[in-house]
């Protein structure tokens, strides 16, 4: 038997769980719950899935709830500085007394699981069931629960009660495990929809679509589709930084400003103000026009097109995945297309690299920098010298590491350069924690 005395020992304890075992049932899960009492029975869902966006989005109706009146929890993944932000109330991120004292009553339950199943709980598994002992400890009105992976045999799908679901967004991503085409990956993300509790669908192809509407029509499930049942209206900007926009429909506010930038932020802030209006609703509350202003205001999400110095002027952009590049890209198009970006890329060898690095290097204002990180938990990044080799037409410089990049330029970039560090979220959580430059 393992014995925990620290919190560092307890997250060192999670990791140490295999990572991929997806089975298309919840045995694992359902036993050692059932021996814990049921503790994710105690609580109330917000459930939201998507290639990219859910991140923002679950930050974006935590915050919108929260000024509301509810308490809130928040349940996301993966975490930027520290594991503790991967489960946070009201009051912040889970404390590691609490971490400790529930992985010490876990862990002997999971290695005497260990023992009987024909494989233990995973890593995420025991992630899941730590956050449901924490809420179940620390009750809220309601959390606010991303998806792992995919939806249908997520480990957060084993909920019973959800006030609505929500699907950000469903594009090639996961493809080992999800499937090889939209409409596969868009069967797994609809998995998540509850029989006759609303669904909120944002900006989706036209073949996840037709998922979506085939699935909620069976669940009796009502749709509340970005672009059909609510709208956006950008509004031209001239601040700096920031977006405004008018959201009409199912929900009406005007002029509304988020902290962020990108069409792709807009469409999420419109997203999660029309699932934090039905929790109101389901709640007995009013979202007001002053709860949208102060809680967009202030939301702030790391590594989401994050501007973290202005002298020099640098972003953090996890754009992990070729959807999240094409958004990237149609950001730096639209407002950047003024300015020289010096963009250093850094991902993991598992993604669709290639393609990620040819769209950035089309553009015909980037300064192309592709670079090699650490990489967490044996987790394997691109060779940056190989990465390059692939990409067509372009110019492309290439760095044994990122620090070696960030020197390099700095060292050459004028006043009113960008620098933008973007591929996986771990590269740029790596990026964020290192840098000493911030200001």
């Amino acid at each position: 038997m393992i014995k925990i005395t620290t919190a560092s020992q307890a997250i060192d304890y999670i990791h140490s769980r295999h990572k991929w075992s997806k089975t298309p049932r919840f045995e694992r899960l359902n036993k050692i719950l059932d021996l814990l009492g049921h503790p994710e029975r105690q609580s109330k869902y917000v459930h939201i899935t998507g290639t990219n966006g859910k991140g923002s989005t679950s930050k974006m109706v935590a915050q919108l709830l929260r000024k509301s009146g509810l308490q809130v929890g928040l349940f996301t993944s993966p975490y930027i500085l520290k594991f503790n932000e991967r489960i946070q109330d009201d009051n912040g991120s889970i404390q590691d007394a609490d971490l400790l004292a529930i992985m010490q009553e876990l862990s002997p339950i999971i290695e005497t699981l260990d023992e009987t199943l024909p494989s233990g709980l995973t890593e995420f598994e025991t992630l899941t069931v730590l956050m449901f002992m924490y809420f179940a400890k620390h009750p809220v009105d309601v959390v606010v629960l991303e998806v792992g992976v995919g939806g249908t045999w997520d480990s957060t799908t084993i909920i019973p009660d959800k006030i609505v679901s929500v699907v950000t967004t469903v594009g090639l991503d996961h493809m080992h495990v999800l499937g090889n085409t939209l409409t596969e990956i868009a069967t797994q993300k609809a998995g998540i929809i509850q029989k006759q509790r609303p669904v909120v669908v944002g900006r989706l192809p036209v073949a996840a679509n037709a998922v979506i509407d085939t699935v909620a029509s069976a669940m009796g499930a009502p749709i509340y589709r970005l672009n059909e049942q609510f709208k956006t209206i950008n509004h031209q900007t001239t601040q700096a930084w920031g977006e405004t926009f008018t959201v009409t429909g199912t929900v009406n506010y005007q002029e509304v400003f988020v902290d962020l930038i990108g069409q792709y932020q807009i469409d999420n802030a419109a997203v999660a103000i029309q699932t934090a209006a039905l929790v109101c609703d389901y709640f007995g509350l009013v979202l007001t026009s002053e709860h949208v202003a102060t809680a967009l205001q202030t939301v702030t999400w790391p590594v989401r097109f994050e501007k973290i110095s202005c002298q020099p002027s640098i972003v953090l952009d996890g754009a992990h995945n070729e959807p999240g590049v094409r958004a990237l890209a149609k950001t730096i198009a639209d407002r950047f297309s003024e300015q020289t970006v010096h963009l250093l890329f850094g991902a993991l060898q598992d993604k669709n690299y290639a393609k990620m690095l040819q769209l950035l290097a089309d553009l015909p204002n980037v300064d192309l920098h592709v670079v090699g990180f650490e990489g967490p938990n044996n987790r394997q990044p691109i060779n940056p010298n190989a990465a390059a080799h692939q990409i067509k037409n372009q110019t492309v410089t290439v760095h044994e590491n990122w620090q070696s990049g960030f020197a390099a330029v700095t060292s050459q970039m004028q006043k009113d350069d960008l620098i933008l560090f973007t591929g996986s979220l771990y590269f740029v959580s790596e990026v964020r924690q290192n840098l000493t430059v911030l200001d």
